[in-house]
């Protein structure tokens, strides 16, 4: 099998009825370092670097790298989505609409949150991490 490269990063490929994804732990640019990295200053935001790695009947399967610090600010998306912790620990605060407090759940490798359309929610990081989010289509 030989994967057909979509980023520097990750590969997918694709054959009848099914797609192998690879890449959903890297880390953050700028946060792994080699004897030849130079030190990124060009942060203006405390964001994640967020990638789509491949879309699949409707599916879409994207890789959250986050720095310690980073986060997403309150948002809610279209469609049903499930986060799935790879790497460090995330935390992902979550409106509710009975009483209009917040529930927060911290994904660490091999956990997983499902959240509903529609429902405001943030995610943050207090350290290196990276998450792998799907948004059901």
């Amino acid at each position: 099998m030989t994967p057909t490269p979509h980023s520097a990063s990750a590969n997918t490929e694709s054959r009848d009825g099914w797609t192998y994804i690879d890449g959903l732990a890297d880390a953050h640019p700028g946060t792994v370092k080699d004897d030849y990295d130079i030190p990124r200053t060009d942060y203006a935001q405390a964001k994640p670097a967020v990638e789509r790695l491949t879309r699949v009947d409707g599916t879409i399967v994207t890789r959250l790298a986050f720095r310690d610090g980073d986060m997403m600010a309150d948002h809610s998306a279209a469609a049903p989505i499930l986060i799935l912790g790879q790497v460090g620990t995330i935390e992902v605060s979550i409106h509710r609409d009975s009483d209009g407090g917040t529930d927060l759940v911290a994904l660490s490798p091999g956990s997983a949150v499902h959240i509903d359309a529609g429902r405001v929610h943030s995610v943050r990081a207090e350290e290196d991490a990276t998450a792998t989010l799907i948004v059901l289509g």
